[in-house]
């Protein structure tokens, strides 16, 4: 993050003000549009160049209709929210395998429960 100036903006890098963050920026994303059968390390490979970058946690689930593809809830931790909305803008829409024409776009959105899971509560029951 950069530094405070007069007007009590953060200051980017070269010296420009940085905008606003969203009210709802966290420094956790909740990510959709992943296949089913992606990876850890795939999605680490997108988000790893981006300034700040923690973690990716992906939580398989089943299908709640039988027969239904399984669904892949993935979380990408930041430092900071400022980090985390620069990753969002810039991969909004993304294409997950630009060789598959039916490959989906990522969607990116702030998490709405940010931060890492710990494995021993409730949330983190597997």
């Amino acid at each position: 993050m950069g530094v405070v100036g007069m007007d009590n903006r953060g200051m980017g890098y070269g010296g420009r003000p940085e905008p606003p963050l969203p009210p709802d920026a966290s420094s956790t994303l909740y990510i959709e549009g992943l296949p089913a059968n992606c990876t850890r390390r795939e999605v680490s490979h997108i988000f790893r160049p981006f300034v700040g970058f923690r973690e990716v946690r992906l939580v398989n689930k089943e299908s709640r209709h039988p027969g239904g593809d399984p669904h892949v809830l993935c979380f990408v931790d930041f430092d900071n929210p400022a980090q985390a909305t620069i990753a969002l803008e810039a991969l909004q829409g993304y294409k997950f395998d630009e060789h598959d024409r039916d490959s989906a776009h990522l969607r990116l959105q702030f998490s709405r429960f940010p931060g890492p899971r710990s494995a021993g509560g409730p949330r983190g029951r597997r």
